[in-house]
């Protein structure tokens, strides 16, 4: 699904736009499908990305890449395209502006009515397509990925005190990745002027929160866009398959998909031995309501291997969307059996109808939230779904976490602390309520479904739960009617009661993996050990040696949950070790007779440092 869109300034940058252009398509298998004046798109993969050339008054002024629909219509009940016809003949600015405003979708969208100018660069607000913007030769390249050969970012180098930033807070893979030598945008922010330096943030949760108020009828608004957000994503797809968990969040999006006309071709379930890793009775009893046929595949404990993370590591940023690589690929032979065009899940499902903390649900009663029932009841309705005090939820309300929740931080391995904040999202929350806080870093949490996968280059994956409307809704909705009765998702239970079974609709338990991936990670061992105490990390002093050691034993597995901390630095040291050796190669030639100005990611590396790339930044 990958993409590079090349845009040249006129003049003597031709023959570097039109050799790299040639590389890409001749050696490294990259499809050329659209070519303007000084503009081109080239896609690659088993599922690529929709281009739409963006035609105007003096021809194409732009492209938009990825999948876009009308907000107007979305209100309505419809799922349509926009017309986005003379888009390219505003101001670039308020052209993207009035695309976020209108339109919705998981896409980017270049814009470049002036090829002397800049182009004006836009991540969609929920990041559903990645954005990277490099310089070299003349010309700017907008990609997911960092092709090599003749169009490769120049002057790369790893960035280790955000390697340290994303070690400490795995959060941050969201934001700025890893590496110099290349931009990433963030969702929902322009990016333009002279090297792409300028920022222009369109988009912000906190934004939403403040603006957008709540609809009338809470629970009308989440139907509707449910079904619209569903429908969408159906829309160009004629074989599907619907990961349906057992819980509640993917049997909404799978009846939506039933109510829509559009029955996936099959579903997926996956239980393990124990007996809280064991949802088949819920799953079943959705892919029944639908009449789907439910393959479910028994998972035991895995052992890695040392090249599992490989595949994860070859993007521009980490990849945290394949800590389970047996998961991946068994979504992805599944996916090819039955040729699915899209793989539907209910990921976000928790942040968005919130399903997180109790607390800070407690602390927006006190502080005077609306509440359907009462502050009084509310705070009790809580207090009995997690089975604590009303007074201690006020007491965790006002003073922060439990004594004991930071324990176990005292023990950890890793040595680097994260400065500053995890995402520029969470730069943005004054004023804000405490749960609508711990909703905005629940979304920052979810961009990491968008990362590099293996089923994701096969087929497209769909989270329709985190598109713009449904973030959009439910972010201006009060924590407490989303969520504050007896059980959690209150809000989305009561609107979708009509259309789940009854053994779905009122489950109050929840699947738990912990055991599974704790055997697996045991398991493991032979090959994380090694790969982990002699690897890039220790060598760098992001990690305490010692107590890595002592982390890694069977025996210290069994007492501490570092489960999350060991594949994390896992996937970190893979991604270290595969850029560490790219840029060792020096890729990136360059075009004869062809200088690179200076620009983002555009300073030519200098030829006699070839042996020293590897000595990489550290601010």
């Amino acid at each position: 699904m990958g993409y590079i869109v090349l845009v040249r300034t006129p003049g003597a940058t031709a023959a570097a736009f039109d050799a790299m252009l040639e590389d890409l398509v001749a050696r490294q298998g990259w499809r050329h499908v659209v070519k303007a004046y000084a503009l081109a798109v080239l896609v690659k993969g088993a599922a690529p990305l929709p281009v739409l050339p963006l035609a105007g008054a003096h021809g194409v002024g732009g492209v938009l890449l990825g999948r876009v629909f009308d907000r107007a219509a979305g209100e309505a009940g419809e799922a349509r395209q926009p017309q986005l016809d003379g888009l390219v003949d505003l101001d670039p600015i308020e052209a993207v502006s009035r695309l976020i405003q209108s339109a919705w979708g998981g896409y980017v969208a270049v814009l470049a009515p002036r090829r002397p100018d800049p182009p004006v660069v836009l991540r969609d607000p929920t990041g559903q397509v990645e954005a990277f913007i490099w310089r070299r030769d003349g010309v700017t390249l907008i990609g997911s990925e960092a092709p090599r050969g003749l169009a490769a970012p120049l002057g790369l180098a790893i960035d280790w005190r955000r390697v340290g930033d994303l070690l400490d807070d795995p959060r941050r893979t969201g934001a700025a990745p890893p590496l110099s030598g290349v931009l990433g945008v963030d969702p929902g922010e322009c990016r333009h002027g002279v090297g792409a330096g300028e920022s222009l943030r369109l988009w912000s949760p906190a934004r939403i929160v403040r603006e957008r108020r709540p609809p009338d009828d809470p629970a009308d608004a989440l139907r509707r866009w449910v079904d619209v957000s569903v429908a969408a994503e159906a829309s160009d797809a004629e074989t599907m398959l619907c990961e349906i968990s057992g819980g509640l969040d993917s049997a909404i999006v799978a009846t939506a998909l039933a109510r829509a006309g559009r029955r996936p071709t099959g579903a997926i379930n996956f239980y393990r031995d124990q007996a809280q890793g064991d949802e088949r009775l819920w799953a079943r009893a959705v892919a029944d309501a639908i009449g789907v046929p439910l393959t479910t595949v028994q998972r035991s404990p895995f052992a890695l291997a040392s090249d599992d993370f490989a595949f994860g590591a070859t993007g521009l940023r980490p990849s945290l969307n394949a800590l389970d690589p047996e998961y991946d690929r068994l979504l992805l032979a599944e996916a090819e059996r039955l040729k699915a065009q899209v793989l539907f899940t209910g990921h976000g499902g928790d942040v968005v109808f919130y399903q997180l903390g109790a607390a800070e649900i407690a602390a927006d009663i006190l502080q005077g939230a609306v509440t359907e029932d009462g502050r009084l009841r509310a705070l009790g309705d809580v207090a009995r779904r997690t089975r604590r005090s009303v007074w201690s939820l006020a007491r965790q309300a006002f003073w922060g976490r439990r004594p004991t929740e930071g324990a176990a931080s005292r023990e950890r391995f890793v040595v680097h602390a994260a400065r500053g904040v995890a995402h520029p999202w969470l730069d943005d929350l004054q004023g804000l309520a405490p749960a609508k806080r711990v909703q905005v870093a629940g979304l920052v949490n979810s961009l990491n479904v968008v990362a590099r996968t293996r089923r994701g280059a096969v087929t497209r994956l769909a989270h329709p739960l985190l598109g713009q409307p449904m973030v959009e809704l439910c972010l201006s909705i009060p924590a407490p009617i989303l969520s504050a009765g007896e059980g959690d998702r209150r809000l989305a239970r009561r609107a979708f009661s009509d259309r789940l079974p009854a053994l779905v609709a009122e489950r109050r338990s929840k699947g738990d993996i912990t055991v599974f991936f704790g055997k697996s990670i045991a398991a493991s061992l032979p090959t994380l050990r090694p790969m982990l105490l002699d690897g890039r990390l220790v060598a760098e002093g992001l990690i305490d040696k010692a107590r890595l050691e002592a982390a890694l034993r069977p025996e210290t597995l069994v007492w501490k949950d570092f489960y999350g901390e060991i594949l994390v630095a896992a996937a970190l040291e893979a991604w270290v070790r595969h850029w560490e050796g790219r840029i060792a190669e020096g890729d990136g030639e360059t075009v004869a007779g062809v200088g690179a100005p200076p620009g983002v990611a555009g300073a030519r590396a200098d030829p006699g440092r070839a042996a020293s790339r590897n000595a990489n930044t550290r601010a």
